[in-house]
């Protein structure tokens, strides 16, 4: 019998070679769109899930008192104060905020600079177990003078051979002892790592909180629970007596959400947005809901075409069920054809999406490839079951007796049901297409606003030696003998980077919390062009630079320094002036209240070259900057401009954008089928009213203008309902941004101009294929 069914299911497909063809067409680029979001999700959902520990392990942060800022970094003496007092934790390892970049140096010439050599605690491999390549996951970091490298970075020292034992320098000074290599997790992580060795800062007493601590507690601990216990714990211990003018409060997150959802500021951790992955998701699934609707409505558009073949063989005994089975097996091989359709065009397209996302995805990553053919075999046997049962159900209904006279009709119900869907697809694309508009309205705000600062034209790159910093003035009047060269300075956190040193001072008896600090060179303000709303900035001019501190207007404002212009602050510097905001970490988020210092033997070394640059011969004069530079520091140049470095803040935001536009575009498309196979559908139930019609004298226009009249009605009420959805869901999105553009009316009053032009475009091509076909044959229609 099945083989009876199938072959049926392939003749009746090959008579119908178009619509086969755009039905399969039409669900493919659904299932692609669905399947290609589905990867990126899964990729995005995958953080930390490669550690078998992860269940366990969690990261610890702090709050100074309720309702502020929550910060991932934490006293170093905490976890083991918290430890000796709460059997749940079983262990902790920390690694030392600042412990990030080192100059690593093997055999003579081959040295490099490599980001992430992470200071950690020797005992960071128990909640972190990477497998090793070479070397013993047991304890390879017993000593201090060991070094665990990643397989990327051995191989750059090493090549392919087993460099456990083998030395390396850091820095020019302390040497290291290979001890083990470990291979790329198979998922990705919230923390990149290239190598460990042991912290330089053991975290001695309670002052130093730039320690990020990780503990791992005991199976079956509710975390919920232990977190309230930790902050019962905390007020014994001596942090809570050193601030006890602060509430403090701790609070843990697991590894596996860090990535998605960690809320803390001044965080170095990979940042994702859950926000942003569940729209992505109900996008792919709305395109997913469309395609699977065209499906059914260019099946039953045919129905005139198999409803004399259902009557026959109702006739001849066939039951309902039996014609159910038939319908169902059609519809099981246009999926099936659909699915190898979408996978071929899945696999051209993952490259685009790569380049779009800034990933390295795989369709068929041997990690996920299970997950994702599970998931993609449940939504196959949903779009048979919804799809094609709808169809089934519809087509085998037909009376003998009616159908075998000519009657194709099944009344009016159905009909709105077909319409209704209509409506509910051209709702979602006109969804789509205001949120587009909205989408890259506040792209081009956040483009166009004001920053605070000028990023045209600013080259900035590192600083690797202490040597260079200390002789920074002689290079600099070199620098700016190069003729495209304006202003040059030093920073130690340009604006766009993540993290930045937080203290807390008391000042006159009064608290000062969270205060960001940004080292620079007297000339910086004048390089990015940040100007003073209040007293002085820094100019080099003035020998008491060294002395004195400015403030954003946020620090301004948040410590209530109306009277202290001139007056010493933190750390005995002379408050001398106020500079006026600029973002800092995108537009997302407020402005954090920020100091900043002028470079000096106590604070963090301002070790990013800022150069303003003029816009002539701008290539020749990187190349004349990079010659003088290479004297100081001779290694390979690297280096960024800001406009571009700064867009990193947003790039999610243009990453959504990019991908909003390719779905409408084929939620457009598709909704453009669906209407194309209703208005077949209903030019064929009206065939015999459009041959009177023309018999009594109406010309090729009116019909056309007939045919989209109910069309036209469809799509207003569509918009009637898409325009206060798509404004209310948009003005949710908006509202996540602390900067964001004006809503107006103008993305709703053009997504229902777009899609009236599609649809009277894509019905009037049916209705003028109906008005030029012969009222006699229309005639004979019963």
């Amino acid at each position: 019998m099945f083989k009876l069914n199938l072959k049926i299911a392939l003749r009746n497909l090959w008579t119908n070679k178009l619509f086969t063809a755009i039905n399969i067409f039409g669900l493919s680029v659904g299932l692609t769109g669905f399947m290609l979001i589905l990867v990126y999700v899964n990729y995005e959902r995958s953080y930390d899930s490669w550690n078998p520990e992860a269940e366990q392990v969690y990261r610890l942060s702090i709050t100074d008192n309720p309702g502020e800022e929550e910060y991932p970094s934490s006293p170093g003496e905490l976890a083991p104060a918290l430890k000796a007092i709460a059997p749940e934790i079983t262990a902790y390892s920390r690694f030392y905020f600042f412990d990030l970049e080192q100059r690593l140096m093997g055999e003579p010439g081959n040295e490099h600079f490599i980001d992430h050599i992470m200071g950690v605690d020797s005992n960071w491999m128990e909640l972190f177990p990477y497998k090793f390549i070479y070397g013993s996951v047991k304890a390879p970091l017993a000593s201090a003078n060991d070094i665990v490298l990643s397989n990327k970075i051995s191989k750059q020292f090493f090549g392919d051979s087993n460099p456990v034992g083998k030395t390396l320098k850091i820095n020019q000074k302390k040497s290291y002892t290979v001890t083990g290599v470990f291979e790329a997790p198979a998922s990705p992580e919230h923390m990149e790592h290239n190598g460990f060795v042991q912290m330089s800062s053991k975290g001695d007493g309670w002052g130093n909180g730039n320690f990020v601590t990780y503990l791992k507690l005991a199976k079956g601990t509710d975390p919920k629970q232990f977190e309230v216990k930790l902050n019962q714990l905390v007020k014994t211990l001596p942090i809570a007596k050193r601030e006890s003018k602060k509430r403090i409060t701790l609070h843990i997150q697991s590894v596996k959400d860090i990535y998605l959802h960690a809320t803390a500021v001044q965080d170095i951790a990979k940042r994702g947005n859950a926000a942003n992955i569940t729209i992505l998701l109900a996008l792919s699934s709305l395109l997913l809901i469309i395609a699977c609707i065209n499906f059914a409505n260019l099946s039953i558009a045919q129905s005139a075409k198999r409803a004399k073949e259902t009557g026959i063989r109702k006739v001849m005994g066939a039951f309902r069920t039996e014609l159910i089975v038939q319908f169902l097996t059609e519809t099981t091989v246009q999926c099936l054809l659909a699915l190898f359709l979408s996978v071929v065009l899945a696999e051209m397209c993952i490259p685009v999406l790569n380049m779009m996302m800034g990933t390295e995805l795989q369709l068929f990553n041997p990690a996920s490839l299970q997950k994702l053919s599970i998931q993609i075999s449940l939504v196959i046997l949903i779009v048979i079951l919804v799809s094609g049962g709808y169809a089934a159900f519809f087509l085998s209904g037909f009376k003998p007796a009616r159908v075998l006279k000519g009657d194709f009709s099944r009344g009016t119900g159905s009909l709105w049901l077909r319409k209704s869907l209509i409506v509910a697809q051209f709702i979602i694309a006109s969804v789509f297409i205001s949120a587009l508009l909205v989408i890259n309205n506040q792209l081009d705000f956040m483009k166009h606003k004001d920053k605070g600062f000028n990023s045209d034209q600013v080259l900035i790159f590192k600083v690797r030696k202490g040597d260079t910093r200390r002789n920074f003035d002689q290079i600099k009047q070199r620098l700016l003998q190069i003729e495209g060269v304006k202003k040059v300075s030093r920073v130690n956190y340009y604006p766009g980077i993540m993290g930045m040193q937080v203290i807390g001072s008391t000042v006159a008896g009064k608290q000062i919390d969270n205060l960001s600090i940004v080292t620079v060179d007297p000339d910086y303000f004048e390089v990015m062009g940040m100007k003073a709303v209040k007293g002085a900035l820094f100019s080099g001019r003035h020998s008491t630079d060294s002395a004195s501190i400015i403030v954003n207007e946020a620090a301004y404002k948040k410590y209530g320094m109306q009277n202290s212009l001139g007056k010493k602050w933190v750390y005995d510097f002379n408050f001398t002036g106020v500079v006026k905001n600029h973002i800092q970490k995108g537009m997302d988020v407020e402005v954090e209240p920020t100091a900043f210092i002028v470079e000096n033997g106590n604070s963090n070394p301002a070790d990013h070259v800022v150069v303003k640059m003029g816009s002539k011969n701008i290539q020749q004069t990187v190349k004349e900057i990079q010659s003088v530079w290479q004297t100081a520091e001779p290694f390979p140049f690297e280096y960024n401009w800001l406009d571009q470095s700064f867009q990193q803040v947003y790039i999610q935001y243009i990453r959504l954008g990019k991908l909003f536009t390719i779905f409408t575009y084929v939620t457009l498309f598709i909704a453009a089928l669906g209407l194309f196979a209703l208005a077949a559908f209903t030019t064929r139930q009206r065939t015999k009213e459009i041959g009177i019609r023309k018999v009594l004298g109406a010309d090729d226009l009116d019909i056309i203008k007939l045919i989209n009249k109910s069309f036209i009605w469809l799509i207003l009420a569509a918009n009637a309902v898409a325009i206060p959805l798509a404004f209310i869901l948009t003005s949710k999105w908006l509202n996540g941004f602390v900067y964001r553009a004006q809503i107006s009316i103008l993305p709703f009053c053009f997504a229902l101009l777009i899609s009236m032009i599609i649809t009277i475009l894509t019905v009037s091509f049916q209705a003028y294929k109906a008005a030029k076909a012969t009222p006699v044959h229309a005639l004979k229609y019963e």
